[in-house]
């Protein structure tokens, strides 16, 4: 060690110095997350998922050094979670229904070790869940094909009791241990989806015949859209029924989008009815948070 290198204990005691500092400024955070609440009175807290990531985007751009960005993430998602707690009740509905399918270890890894969460047998028990002011949000799988009775079908109306999308899970798979790999779910809840500024967008959209995934992927290219992916719900009616799809589409997509009245204007024959059903910030891609092996070979660097 040079001469002019700090020694061991200076370097310990510079870390102690580190962590009260730390720990003074998430104290001072927990006082204002407490302030946000008195300012708004005896309300339930209200999660913004888009401004979350906003916040971590922010962070990870300016982030430096061998720290892991999926490390950063965790650490983030519990001051989070805690800030929410502290703004009134917060809960979670989660599916578990016995299989591999459960999204309980997700809802653990996203929304902290102290949020309460509630466990349901079915995806449709979770929605009624949010819609009935039984939980804050809702943890379902994502949309199948051909899926006989899909819960996103429940999404179809209008109100302010009715789930709409709001995120999906996981933000990043490297900083998400309990979540197996590939597995996704989505977040619902009964605040307006925000615009977090790279989104995905879902509609709801009834038919009044059945229709080709090909021919239901013109229809909305004409209007300007361009679908990432079409779930259809077929009635019984082999011949005349109406079915419902779940279209995915890119960008943050609302009620007075222009494209949604071209689309009703141009195909109102083929179309009863149509609903913005949520929409979700992407999650992060970035390598040091998919790839573990990256993040320690940036920690064995001199």
């Amino acid at each position: 060690m040079d001469q002019g290198d700090p020694s061991l204990d200076e370097l310990r005691s510079e870390i102690d110095r580190i962590d009260d500092a730390l720990h003074d400024l998430l104290m001072r955070r927990t006082e204002v997350s407490r302030k946000v609440r008195d300012a708004k009175g005896d309300t339930p807290a209200v999660i913004r998922p888009a401004r979350e990531v906003q916040v971590l985007r922010r962070l990870l751009g300016r982030h430096r050094g061998s720290l892991p960005g999926a490390v950063l993430v965790r650490i983030w998602r519990e001051i989070f979670s805690d800030s929410l707690a502290q703004q009134g009740p917060f809960s979670v509905a989660v599916l578990n229904d016995g299989s591999e399918a459960s999204l309980v270890g997700m809802a653990r890894d996203h929304f902290g070790i102290l949020t309460p969460i509630q466990e349901h047998s079915s995806p449709l028990r979770v929605v009624n869940a949010v819609a009935e002011g039984e939980a804050s949000v809702g943890l379902v799988p994502p949309p199948e094909h051909e899926s006989a009775d899909p819960w996103w079908r429940y999404l179809a109306r209008e109100g302010n009791d009715v789930p709409r999308v709001i995120s999906r899970l996981p933000l990043a798979a490297a900083a998400t241990p309990s979540t197996p790999p590939g597995q996704s779910g989505l977040m619902i809840g009964l605040v307006p989806p925000e615009s977090s500024g790279e989104d995905s967008s879902y509609l709801i959209v009834e038919t009044r015949s059945h229709l080709s995934r090909g021919a239901l992927k013109e229809l909305f290219e004409k209007s300007g859209l361009s679908p990432d992916n079409i779930y259809v719900q077929r009635s019984a009616d082999s011949g005349h029924g109406e079915d419902l799809l779940m279209v995915e589409l890119p960008g943050f997509i609302t009620d007075d989008d222009e494209r949604l009245n071209t689309l009703m204007d141009i195909e109102g024959e083929r179309l009863n009815a149509l609903w913005v059903v949520g929409s979700y910030p992407l999650p992060f891609q970035a390598s040091p948070l998919s790839e573990p092996q990256a993040a320690q070979k940036e920690r064995e660097k001199p």
